[in-house]
């Protein structure tokens, strides 16, 4: 059916059930960013294939809430069905609750799928309903009356993840967590974020694509912790490890009934940011007010890497960086050849020498290959319907990541193909100036996200640019490439970038019809130093992947700027070398040693 089709649908329903208004969340269960296709349903209904979006349709509305990373692509994608776009993350964005607030009448209901909605979000809607006495309707998978043909839950294997790689053993983390709850006052836990159970349980999967994460929840009290997931995913080898360590195995959909049975002679915890509002009220109908609802322990654990998380995402972006160095070596002296090489064929060369590196798992997320105008869609997604050729002229981007047993990588590169226009090298400068501004800052402990978040936009507010996303994020290991709690972006977020915490530097510039810059690496804070004015936090770069230094404009950069530039080449090159071919290797030294604003002498030549 077409977009038209199912909204015509959904508004007979709406009819018949009494609903003014059906919310699409665009999430699932667990509150996952990327979804399996079983919880698509905001593609399904829309035909919109970003990540972030909610779809609200009332009896004479239909509308997309989406942020500034795909107002281009929904534009485009939303052309003909009827939806109208609601830009957010832009000045006077009014997010879809209010506007059902504002646009509803007295006593209207509002339909939800409590399965697909965080129950923050529900209290936020009731919230602001309160005052025109407007209710909120749980029904889930309500969808499933227009959906012939809905995906079945995934049902990929599941694996361990060993100690060598994760540094902690699944005993020692049930441990934690036991006392961590117990230090609230709470006798056991239920936890649903997707990407917190297979950390805490040193499991993983490909239910999702590119998430290596297990389709589950998973409970957990003083004495035993219960896996509700599809067991037959799980070898006899691995369910009798888990039984070792005193967890049980339960169908996933066991989860609702099972909730009537728990222990209620201490209170539960939960995280309402995370939960599902249907599992909530469950919780509350065994738990009444018991419940304790906060951010869960693990986001927080999980995100402060270990020494062995380290290393191993020392060696992911190692190589990461052998595989994008044989990458960009094929791409220069493909296009030298005169081949025609589409944005599709890159991406995929990209991935076939990241295959060759030991450990490779999968990409960690679709990768994001853009040349040209296209590269001015943050996160443009190339299609066989929909892929340009790479021209001899011009900036290509590629935004791409890998899971390795050792770690997860996201890395951008901007690079030249050709000659370019004076606007393509000064943003291209700029940018760069930004992402080396906040891997050079030096900061007290207890610094939030946004307050860093300035340092990389300064190059461009100088000259009145901007982008309108954020300029980082966590990335988990081995786990979901967005990971928080620490986020880097103007808006406050109550969490401060903490030791151990590794997060994306991706500041950006997109001309609309024109081109598109983005320079990522990746960040490992660190202690600094203690002093008397207080306890001083710095950033790490782990990305190992060389910078094109042919389209700077070498006026606009400062000693210092240059300085860690030819720092940072210089280090690439002499990791990368040993591991190269002789004609690879010397061809990054055309683009390191060779580019260095201030050559090295003879004797100090790597």
């Amino acid at each position: 059916m077409t977009p038209k089709e199912i909204i015509a649908q959904l508004r007979q329903m709406m009819q018949s059930e009494g609903w003014d208004a059906i919310v699409i969340s665009g999430t699932d269960p667990h509150s996952s960013e990327y979804l399996p296709k079983r919880w698509q349903a905001r593609k399904y209904v829309s035909g919109f294939t970003g990540s972030y979006g909610t779809v609200v349709v009332t009896h004479d509305h239909a509308g997309l809430w989406t942020d500034t990373r795909y107002f281009i692509q929904a534009v485009a994608q939303l052309e003909g069905t009827g939806i109208e776009l609601h830009k957010l993350r832009v000045p006077d964005a009014v997010d879809f609750p209010e506007w059902l607030a504002q646009h509803l009448g007295e006593g209207a209901t509002v339909c939800v799928d409590g399965l697909c909605m965080p129950l923050a979000t529900v209290e936020h809607m009731q919230a602001l309903f309160a005052p025109k006495h407007l209710q909120v309707a749980s029904r889930p998978d309500f969808i499933d009356a227009l959906w012939p043909d809905r995906p079945a839950l995934p049902d990929a294997p599941v694996f361990e993840l060993g100690v060598e790689y994760t540094g902690r053993s699944r005993a020692d983390k049930l441990a934690w967590l036991r006392q961590a709850i117990a230090e609230k006052g709470c006798g056991s836990i239920l936890l649903s974020s997707l990407d917190e159970i297979a950390w805490m349980l040193n499991i993983r999967s490909r239910d999702i694509a590119h998430t290596p994460v297990v389709i589950a929840y998973l409970w957990l009290d003083a004495q035993k912790a219960v896996l509700y997931t599809t067991e037959s995913k799980f070898s006899d080898e691995l369910r009798a490890a888990l039984a070792a360590d005193g967890v049980e195995l339960a169908p996933y959909a066991d989860v609702m009934q099972s909730i009537a049975s728990w222990p209620i002679d201490a209170p539960i915890y939960i995280d309402g940011g995370m939960l599902n509002y249907a599992l909530y009220e469950k919780v509350v109908e065994r738990f009444g007010s018991a419940v304790v609802n906060a951010t869960s322990p693990v986001k927080l654990e999980k995100a402060l890497k270990n020494e062995t998380e380290i290393a191993g995402f020392h060696r992911a972006y190692h190589k990461d960086g052998v595989a994008q160095t044989r990458f960009f070596y094929w791409l220069e002296q493909a296009m030298q050849r005169g081949e025609r090489i589409t944005e599709i064929d890159a991406s995929d060369k990209l991935i076939s020498f990241r295959r060759e590196m030991e450990g490779y798992l999968d990409e960690s997320f679709a990768p994001i290959s853009a040349y040209g105008e296209n590269a001015a869609l943050p996160h443009y997604s190339a299609t066989p319907e929909k892929c340009s050729v790479l021209q001899p002229r011009g900036l290509y981007l590629i935004d791409s990541g890998a899971h390795y047993l050792d770690g997860s990588t996201d890395i951008t590169r901007t690079v030249p193909l050709g000659p370019l226009t004076d606007d393509e090298a000064a943003d291209y400068t700029c940018v760069l100036q930004g992402m080396i501004a906040l891997s050079l800052a030096s900061f007290p402990r207890g610094t939030r996200g946004a307050n860093l978040d300035i340092l990389a936009r300064m190059p461009l507010w100088k000259y009145n640019r901007n982008y309108g996303h954020g300029t980082g994020h966590g990335v988990g290991h081995v786990l979901c490439v967005h990971e928080g709690p620490q986020d880097l972006r103007q808006n406050l977020y109550d969490q401060a970038v903490l030791p151990g915490m590794i997060t994306s530097c991706e500041p950006g510039m997109y001309c609309e019809g024109h081109y598109g810059i983005r320079h990522e690496n990746m960040l490992l804070c660190y202690e600094e130093e203690k002093n008397e004015y207080g306890d001083w936090l710095g950033f790490i770069t782990m990305t190992c992947t060389y910078i094109d230094t042919t389209p700077l404009v070498e006026e606009l950069l400062t000693d210092e700027e240059k300085m860690f530039i030819d720092c940072f080449n210089s280090s690439v090159y002499e990791a990368l070398a040993p591991d190269l071919t002789e004609e690879e290797a010397a061809w990054l030294k055309t683009k390191t040693i060779d580019c260095l604003f201030e050559p090295m002498e003879e004797e100090e030549e790597l």
